[in-house]
């Protein structure tokens, strides 16, 4: 058990008693794989799990001769698995039993015992995640109040028990899933009892992270489906791009998107933007010639989100396009699940009288980030840097986690004042997150920041004209997906050779000028250069 010393023989003591152990151990093997009897096999592997309940092969030997001898010895078979446990507490093969044998009693057994065992365990030590998953099993059957108020109890005791917390986020699961209708998932009155709880918790303890994030999960809900949110149609590439709020999978035998021309299906195949079979933002499919002379209208739906959406290439146009409106909600937190502001600002205003008392608290500084963002994010931006800003000081050694917290911050901030220009140079770029909500995008200024490569997801940015990276910590631009209309590319002042450069944006179709520096150190970068024509990617 954590903390207890333990007394061991003398050596030569200890020895002797090893190789004891190991002759009755070989012997007891040898009679058990030779074929013995199930009464045998009983006796046997029993002797052998009381001092090693993590032998699997004699579970399941005994399981069969348990099957083999019949009769009623689901009680008796309990009493063993239990002083089993006692030797090891957290054995697989022990617990995996247990769950064996009660599913193997006549009728369902009432519980009790089982959970009487839970908490001793639990007692014992409040980290054994088999007996908090075994209690959760027998919880199903219970009246959830009362596994609220033991995971209640526990908490009283030690606010830093997760596993406490985790248990009772599992109970009420099942209502936040049946409550559809319910922005918030949760009852009212539960979500503040909830809410209290935690409170207690915060100013008990501010520096435990275990409240903190009971918080964070309570406020959420499931990540949202993924659904179409950008369309682009392309004459001259003849291709079609779909956009998808979250990474997905297109099977090219069987796509769950369907898109037609003219009332047309589109044959496919379909292929990642990214140019990897694997999960991702942009999918695209070849395009037949639209006629030159009258509008071609394309509709593309998505299975699992079944709406229609559509672009009409007119005559003499080279593309088109739609993108779904943006809502600030969606970007910086988009599993806040409470819809009610009141809520939130409640949890604002706690956050903000804990600052007074521990100005250095992290979960208190993250979550009150958070609220913000998902209030409005543009009216706090000042509160919310200042707050990140202090979490980084705060916590050095999760100062990546934090900066990539800023980044998504800082991009929300670009998006939602964005047109067909975006600048967020100088920002402290970390990551480039949501370029799914791009596709308008003709302009992207990123000079200046910390950005180490081009992001796969950069393919998503179908109208894109003029990317500017200068100054920032770029070495290989080899991953990033060639785009279709980029014609001016600005690596100025980034630790990447001409020649990496040269071999891996050969084949960008339309790209024209291409600014780098000799090196990184370089005094002053060289002027755009121009590059011939490459052929279309495909």
């Amino acid at each position: 058990m954590h903390g207890r010393l333990k007394l061991r023989p003398p050596d030569s003591a200890r020895r002797r008693q090893r190789e004891e152990k190991l002759r009755q151990y070989r012997e007891a093997m040898d009679a058990l794989l030779g074929g013995a009897p199930p009464a045998q096999v009983l006796s046997l592997s029993a002797a052998v799990l009381a001092a090693n309940p993590d032998v699997g092969t004699c579970w399941n030997l005994r399981r069969r001769a348990l099957a083999a001898l019949g009769g009623d010895w689901v009680p008796s078979e309990l009493s063993f698995v239990a002083q089993c446990l006692g030797v090891n507490p957290k054995s697989y093969g022990a617990w995996h039993h247990r769950s064996w044998v009660l599913g193997q009693a006549p009728a369902p057994p009432g519980g009790r015992e089982d959970l009487a065992l839970c908490e001793r365990l639990l007692a014992a030590d409040s980290r054994n995640f088999h007996a908090w998953e075994h209690r959760r099993a027998l919880a199903a059957g219970r009246d959830v109040q009362a596994e609220l108020s033991f995971a209640g109890a526990l908490l009283a005791r030690d606010f830093s028990n997760f596993s406490a917390w985790h248990h009772r986020l599992r109970l009420l699961a099942p209502a936040r899933r049946s409550g559809h209708a319910r922005p918030g998932w949760l009852p009212p009155e539960k979500l503040r009892e909830e809410l209290e709880l935690v409170q207690n918790a915060v100013f008990t303890d501010p520096t435990d992270q275990s409240a903190w994030v009971y918080l964070r999960c309570v406020l959420s809900r499931a990540s949202p489906p993924p659904r179409l949110v950008g369309v682009h149609a392309d004459r001259e590439d003849e291709l079609l791009a779909v956009v998808f709020s979250r990474p997905v999978k297109v099977n090219p035998e069987r796509p769950q998107v369907r898109a037609t021309l003219n009332g047309s299906a589109l044959a496919g195949p379909w292929r990642s933007g990214e140019g990897r079979p694997r999960p991702s933002h942009t999918w695209l499919c070849p395009l037949p010639a639209p006629p030159a002379d009258s509008p071609a209208r394309l509709e593309v739906t998505w299975e699992p989100d079944s709406a229609l959406r559509e672009v009409t290439l007119q005559p003499g146009e080279a593309e088109a396009w739609w993108q779904e409106p943006i809502e600030e909600r969606e970007l910086f937190w988009p599993e806040v699940g409470v819809a009610e502001a009141q809520v939130l600002q409640e949890q604002v205003r706690m956050c903000r009288e804990l600052l007074e008392l521990e100005p250095r608290s992290r979960g208190c500084l993250l979550t009150l980030s958070l609220l913000l963002a998902a209030l409005d994010p543009r009216g706090h931006a000042h509160e919310i840097r200042e707050h990140l800003r202090s979490l980084q000081e705060a916590d050095p050694l999760r100062s990546g986690f934090v900066a990539d917290v800023q980044s998504r911050f800082e991009a929300v901030l670009g998006i939602l004042g964005a047109g067909e220009e975006l600048s967020l140079s100088a920002k402290g770029l970390t990551s480039l997150p949501l370029l799914e909500r791009l596709t308008g995008v003709t302009r992207l200024e990123l000079s200046g920041n910390e950005l180490r490569a081009l992001p796969a997801a950069l393919g998503a940015l179908r109208r894109l004209r003029e990317l500017d990276l200068s100054r920032n910590r770029v070495s290989e631009v080899g991953v990033a997906p060639p785009l279709p209309r980029l014609r001016l590319l600005r690596l100025d002042w980034n630790p990447i050779s001409h020649a990496s450069a040269l071999t891996s944006l050969a084949a960008w179709p339309r790209l024209a000028q291409l600014g780098l520096a000799e090196t990184p150190l370089s005094s002053t970068p060289r002027r755009p250069r121009p590059l011939g024509r490459a052929p279309p990617w495909r």
